[in-house]
């Protein structure tokens, strides 16, 4: 029951942000949407690091996690392969992979996760050297997380992202379902190389590459540790996905696997990538996919963890 109305919290606060910028107008407080989310998501990312060093023995915590978290990387995008794989030979679909070309590892596309990475850090050091944050306590986390959510709605309308889309053709529910098939099925193996137990596997994996997310989360949820392990494992899907992305358009009988190994970012971070790598005809079919993994992973990381 707590995990019921702990979902209903979060949907209210997705869906009261979208009423909220319907109600002012979807032209309207764009910037200062975007500029806000970026400082709520930065503080998200700082208290994770703040409840990160709360764990015990964290210094020698953090090379087990970071093996934890490749690990599991690894075997989620090898279940979405598999999976996407299916769907395409089932559907018998081919898009077009003319456009082949190779993405550049520039700064530009570095600099917000190095970002990110630099800001769990620094809450990290602070917290465990100073005693500048002993007034911090986890709840704080959910509170800053519906702030979160609230102008993720918001921005949503004000991009005019359309959800009728995710219902008009059964492929845009198809390949968001066989992602959290493969992701899942990926998760099935992580306890026999982890030491994590298949729930805690489920929840670490169910950020479907919005790390950001999933790490604030889970931390926030009561497990600042799995939080910490799920953070980097989405962080690797999403790195893992702009190697892959060029390679698997250029094998893959569809486009489906290169679309789901992106996860949640295959609407924005990857999309470029996606479309020079397969073309225009992948555009709307990532967007949809992007946002139907955006609006589980909140709902689906509380359902397993609780």
């Amino acid at each position: 029951m707590q995990t019921l109305w702990y979902l209903t919290q979060l949907f209210l606060s997705l869906a009261f942000g979208a009423i909220v910028a319907h109600g002012i107008g979807k032209s309207r407080l764009h910037r200062g949407t975007a500029l806000s989310l970026d400082v709520i998501l930065y503080s998200l990312l700082f208290l994770m690091g703040v409840n990160t060093a709360s764990i015990d023995d964290i210094e020698n915590q953090i090379m087990r996690m970071g093996f934890d978290a490749l690990v599991s990387t690894v075997l989620v995008t090898l279940g979405c392969i598999v999976s996407a794989s299916v769907l395409g030979m089932l559907l018998s679909r081919r898009v077009s992979s003319s456009q082949h070309a190779r993405q550049q590892i520039t700064w530009r596309r570095l600099k917000t996760p190095l970002l990110m990475i630099a800001i769990v850090v620094a809450g990290i050091v602070l917290s465990s050297l100073t005693d500048l944050f002993v007034w911090y306590d986890s709840s704080m986390i959910t509170i800053v997380l519906y702030i979160l959510l609230f102008l993720v709605g918001m921005q949503m309308v004000q991009h005019e992202v359309d959800l009728l889309s995710l219902v008009k053709s059964p492929l845009m529910l198809l390949l968001p379902v066989s992602t959290i098939v493969g992701t899942y099925l990926g998760a099935l193996a992580i306890p026999l190389l982890t030491s994590y137990s298949l729930r805690e596997a489920l929840t670490l994996v169910s950020g479907f590459g919005w790390y950001s997310l999933s790490g604030v989360l889970i931390s926030g949820l009561g497990d600042p540790q799995l939080g910490a392990v799920s953070f980097l494992s989405n962080l690797f899907r999403e790195s893992l996905a702009f190697i892959l992305i060029p390679l698997l358009a250029t094998l893959s009988r569809t486009s489906f696997s290169a679309v789901s190994i992106a996860g949640a970012t295959s609407m924005d971070v990857t999309l470029p990538l996606l479309k020079k790598s397969l073309g225009e005809t992948v555009v709307p079919l990532a967007i949809a996919h992007g946002v139907a993994m955006t609006l589980v992973a909140p709902f689906l990381i509380p359902l397993w963890y609780g």
